[in-house]
């Protein structure tokens, strides 16, 4: 009876860790396939002719903000358009400052889809979508 016991508890521990973890989520891609201006994560970019662009070479004249979601279901097996491409939002805020790259890109996550994401019980769901909110900044520059 207690071996029954014992089974029974963990069952149910199991069960109730399962159901108050969750899986909800998404994943994504952020690419910049069609931008027509270089990109870096550093301070510093390669102009056209391939030179290494210090960031004391460069002044800053425009930031770049690119907002999106993607939403995942099937324990984010699948999430529809994972790519995000920033290229047009890059090609129209660099043309529009007058810039010719961009420097310090930085992709946050924010926790605006916890809520959805972290629901009780329906996260479980393979069918419970979950989501991410993401924000791509950097700044846009050109040379001195």
């Amino acid at each position: 009876m207690n071996r029954h016991l014992a089974r029974a508890m963990r069952a149910v521990a199991a069960l109730f860790i399962a159901f108050t973890a969750g899986c909800a989520g998404a994943r994504v891609n952020v690419t910049a396939e069609r931008a027509r201006y270089p990109i870096s994560f550093s301070g510093s970019v390669r102009d056209a002719s391939g030179v290494l662009r210090l960031r004391s070479s460069l002044v800053k004249v425009g930031e770049l903000t690119a907002d999106g979601t993607r939403l995942g279901i099937l324990y984010s097996g699948v999430t529809p358009r994972s790519d995000y491409d920033i290229s047009d939002d890059v090609n129209a805020q660099v043309e529009a400052a007058r810039g010719e790259a961009i420097v310090y890109l930085t992709v946050t996550v924010s926790d605006s889809c916890n809520v959805l994401n972290a629901f009780p019980v329906l996260n479980v769901l393979p069918f419970w979508p979950g989501c991410i909110p993401l924000t791509v900044t950097g700044d846009i520059v050109r040379r001195r």
